[in-house]
């Protein structure tokens, strides 16, 4: 043991760096470990809670949303439309506000707009917009409480804007509220329907949400022009490469669409597949994978999976799916590998 103790004493030096030099490459890997580690929380997609602060006919990037009847509930909810199970942890403060416009070519109007640009059919669309209305139905902070759901028709005397003052959404748990609009019964069955209802929330609390907006109207279609898309929601996806992607199909008319994807490239949130609110056909909503043999997809989409939903635009008008990375190789989804190029939809009118 003294043997020991005086050759330690005699090399300290060179055995205390020897023991540093392990105990730094140690911390340094454990480091790049839970670098890494922390990169893959970040960038994973599958558990990231979303815009927790949302609606059925509202969203971050404003959009149509075509109505078949004269009354139609649009919902304020704290947690994202494709993740209904995952609540935002704050309480949310917000303001709800709706007003007419008139559109004209591809420009909207306020009516204090219009009336300045087309003064000759002011008084016209004035009394338009007394067809059209708005009234909050549910109070989710207050379920007790009794609404008098009394509808506040959009008039000169109030700008032709309603604003809702002061609403809140319960934290940790399921919270909507809910607004009921009523539009001109005529404008369901008119083909050019130029008035709309433009309704948006913005949030106050907490301040990393963003506002949402939507425009309503009432419109009806032709079997001749039925017809469905199917678009990425990020127009930029080119040259932009994201974590997740938003596909939207809207369209018109009746008939079924088939949704092909790669899914080497993606995975579709499981929601979409057990959203009542979607019809499959033969109410079958698992992935089938695309044969070779198969004579409509098999040449050029072998190995693709695909579901088929009914759709009728007199019940629905939109569908919207998240595309989950299944390619975790580093590979950007841009240029000739554009997210865009991994999916498709084909529609069969009845």
């Amino acid at each position: 043991m003294r043997k020991v103790l005086e050759v330690i004493k005699k090399h300290w030096i060179i055995i205390w760096l020897s023991v540093a030099i392990i105990l730094v490459g140690s911390f340094a890997t454990y480091a790049a470990y839970t670098e890494i580690a922390s990169i893959k929380r970040v960038v994973s997609t599958q558990t990231t809670p979303g815009e927790m602060f949302s609606s059925n006919c509202m969203q971050t990037e404003i959009f149509n949303l075509r109505l078949t009847t004269s009354e139609y509930i649009v919902t304020v909810c704290n947690f994202d439309q494709s993740k209904p199970t995952m609540y935002n942890p704050l309480s949310i403060a917000y303001v709800l506000s709706a007003e007419i416009m008139v559109k004209r070519g591809d420009d909207y109007y306020t009516m204090a707009e219009f009336k300045t640009e087309y003064a000759s059919e002011y008084a016209a669309y004035v009394a338009k917009a007394a067809n059209y209305s708005i009234c909050k139905t549910y109070d989710d902070e207050n379920p007790s409480t009794l609404l008098s759901n009394t509808p506040i028709v959009f008039s000169e005397e109030n700008g032709f804007t309603v604003t809702f003052d002061s609403d809140t959404l319960a934290p940790a748990k399921s919270s909507v509220d809910r607004y009921n609009v009523a539009i001109d019964s005529d404008a369901i069955s008119d083909t050019d329907t130029d008035i709309y209802v433009h309704v948006w929330a913005v949030p106050s609390e907490p301040a990393s949400l963003r506002r949402i907006d939507g425009r309503l109207y009432g419109a009806t279609v032709t079997i001749e022009k039925a017809s469905w898309t199917g678009t990425m929601m990020e127009s930029d996806c080119a040259t932009v490469d994201y974590d997740f992607y938003n596909y939207i199909i809207t369209g018109s008319g009746s008939g079924t669409i088939d949704i092909l994807w790669n899914p080497d490239k993606f995975e579709i949130n499981p929601f979409f597949f057990v959203d009542s609110n979607n019809d499959f056909k033969n109410d079958n909503n698992t992935p089938t994978t695309i044969a070779a043999e198969n004579a409509s997809y098999g040449g050029q989409y072998a190995g693709w999976k695909m579901v088929t939903i009914e759709v009728d635009s007199t019940v629905k008008s939109m569908y919207e799916m998240q595309l989950y990375k299944t390619d975790n190789t580093g590979t950007s989804y841009t240029g000739e590998n554009v997210a865009s190029g991994f999916i498709k939809c084909v529609f069969t009118s009845d």
